[in-house]
């Protein structure tokens, strides 16, 4: 039998090489993205769309952001016509894959509010799925996936390119004429089929992506939007939001933060606080975890739940940063939270337009 103090040298060396392996490969991730940045021209704003928790209500507040900035009122111009607009929903990381798609949650949700509201313009959406993991994929598209591409190679870490989409052209009621129709464009780049955080289902469904690899996909993503930008009337024609997923600490894919994943962008972030009893305190670490890695949050929303959380917000914020409030949801679902949405709407006009002018104030 072995002494007690050679099993206590044993553990003991056995957690101090699981640490030393934990920090090579966080080392390795580190300086894998650190290198890469986003050179976009800063032609036109792109943000990301944090979480102070999962399920705060960060996809509402990005299907708002999207029918505020294409709603005809944000599309006018000096001319006598109104001016076509484009909305880019990224989506990188997306589990519960297809059942859970946000990427599909905005771009129905924008239909339904147009096809209710009826604005004078015309707008083409659509809705894209880049890849899944062999599971997500074998439920999105049904039956078994081959194990092999068509070049005959396997899968690449363990993805289906997808390369799937849907859109529908919306025709709002007869008025101005635009010289080209506004465009939504929705996008999920990874998808998982189990519903956890993204590191465990990228190992349990043998589909693991690098930091650098994810990094560049949604570079070459947010390129769509770099054709458009500022019109001669310095109005904003185009504008980006990156949803993460859950908190702002929560795993990515490589089990890197997300708040760590993303920050060789370094893009200007919304947070979604917590309007929720507790609130109050995970908003505030979001907010900190985001400010100490360098993030410019310009604004924090939330949805209101009685408890009055934006006064301890705001007396911590001391008016640095606006806080919104958005109405509460409503029990009763049964008009798809039309009304709701209706009701948002000037909290969602306020914070759209925040938005593009912070980046009119670089």
């Amino acid at each position: 039998m072995f002494p007690i103090s050679a099993l206590f040298t044993t553990t003991t060396t056995r957690l101090r090489f699981l640490s030393d392996q934990t920090s090579l490969r966080r080392l390795h991730r580190l300086f894998s993205t650190q290198s890469l940045s986003l050179d976009h021209t800063l032609s036109h704003p792109i943000y990301m769309i944090w979480g102070s928790n999962t399920g705060v209500g960060k996809t509402l507040v990005s299907a708002g952001i999207a029918t505020a900035f294409l709603s005809p009122l944000s599309l006018s111009s000096t001319t006598t016509s109104a001016a076509a607009a484009k909305f880019i929903y990224l989506k990188p990381v997306q589990t519960g894959f297809p059942i859970d798609s946000d990427s599909r949650f905005v771009y129905r949700k924008f239909s339904e509010i147009f096809l209710r509201r009826q604005p004078s313009t015309t707008v083409f959406a659509s809705n894209h799925a880049l890849k899944a993991s062999i599971s997500a994929a074998q439920s999105f598209l049904g039956g078994e996936i081959a194990m092999e591409t068509e070049e005959g190679g396997e899968l690449e870490s363990g993805f289906r390119d997808l390369g799937w989409y849907e859109e529908m052209k919306l025709q709002g009621e007869v008025g101005e004429v635009t010289a080209k129709p506004s465009e939504l464009i929705c996008k999920t780049m990874y998808g998982w089929r189990e519903a956890v955080s993204a590191h465990l289902a990228a190992e349990r469904e043998g589909a693991m992506v690098e930091d650098s690899v994810l990094l560049g996909i949604l570079k070459r993503s947010l390129g769509i939007g770099l054709e458009g930008g500022f019109a001669g009337d310095h109005k904003v024609r185009v504008l980006s939001v990156i949803e993460t997923a859950g908190g702002v600490a929560s795993p990515g894919p490589s089990g890197s933060f997300q708040c760590d994943l993303y920050r060789p962008f370094r893009l200007p972030a919304i947070l979604v606080g917590d309007g929720h009893l507790g609130g109050i305190s995970s908003t505030i670490s979001a907010y900190e975890s985001l400010k100490l890695r360098g993030y410019d949050v310009v604004a924090v929303v939330f949805e209101d739940h009685g408890l009055e959380n934006e006064v301890p917000l705001l007396s911590y914020l001391r008016n640095r940063v606006p806080v919104l409030v958005l109405p509460s949801i409503p029990q009763d679902m049964s008009d798809n939270l039309m009304e709701w949405f209706d009701e948002a709407q000037t909290v969602f006009n306020t914070l759209k337009e925040i938005m593009i002018s912070a980046l009119m104030r670089e």
